[in-house]
């Protein structure tokens, strides 16, 4: 069943629902992401001949290769949406093991406008993001859901890809409870990265398709995340 929102402006696309360090530097990011698909892959020697695209990329933090956090959306609009998701009802996915079942909202289906809003949101700032990271065009938004961990559904974590996802980007919409953050495989030779808990509206960057990973047990309260799983064209 659509759900209709409490309130219509959470679902309209504005750029105040980016997080204020990111929408700073959202021209220079552009322009990054130009220079990086036209030209070549960015590398130290180019932003550091230039103060707002070092700038820019000091709002990323890197936890491994490949494996990326930052702020992206504002506080305000992960409450407003916290507010809207509090009212939707969520399921399982019973093609999953059951161990690794939790609650979660695809938001095309239970709410075409949020999920609409959301993915101009990406394509405005998370896909030059991702050109600039990555070296890529992920103009394949496969999903947008949100999940919600418990003491009680992740007891564990489960090792899984993201069969569908060459960039996978988790959002922080709550920071309460305790316990949480992710583990990463980032090679055979290489100790797992385990990424914390981000502040709320920052999020973490990766290959889905191509790292495994897991969430860390929530040990109290509720730990609540927006996903995006997206393909390159």
């Amino acid at each position: 069943m659509t759900y209709v929102l409490s309130k219509a402006i959470t679902a309209i696309p504005s750029i105040d629902k980016f997080a204020p360090e990111l929408y700073a530097h959202l021209d220079t990011f552009k322009e990054l992401a130009e220079y990086a698909e036209e030209v070549n892959p960015i590398s130290p020697l180019d932003y550091g001949r230039f103060s707002d695209w070092a700038g820019a990329l000091s709002q990323v933090t890197q936890h491994a290769p490949g494996v990326y956090s930052f702020p992206y959306l504002s506080a305000k609009f992960c409450k407003d949406l916290m507010l809207e998701l509090d009212c939707m009802d969520y399921s399982v996915n019973e093609d999953e093991d059951e161990a690794a079942q939790i609650p979660e909202l695809i938001f095309s289906h239970h709410c075409p406008s949020l999920h609409e809003c959301l993915r101009a949101l990406w394509h405005n700032a998370a896909i030059p993001l991702a050109k600039v990271l990555f070296g890529q065009d992920p103009d394949q938004l496969r999903v947008i859901q949100a999940a919600k961990y418990t003491v009680d559904n992740t007891p564990r974590g489960h090792w899984h890809t993201d069969s569908d996802s060459d960039v996978t980007m988790v959002v922080a919409l709550t920071n309460e409870h305790e316990g949480g953050g992710t583990v990463v495989h980032v090679g055979p030779f290489a100790e797992p990265v385990i990424v914390p808990q981000l502040p709320v509206g920052h999020a973490m960057f990766f290959n889905g398709k191509a790292m495994r990973h897991y969430g860390l047990p929530v040990t109290a309260g509720e730990r609540n995340l927006l996903v995006h799983w997206s393909e390159v064209k």
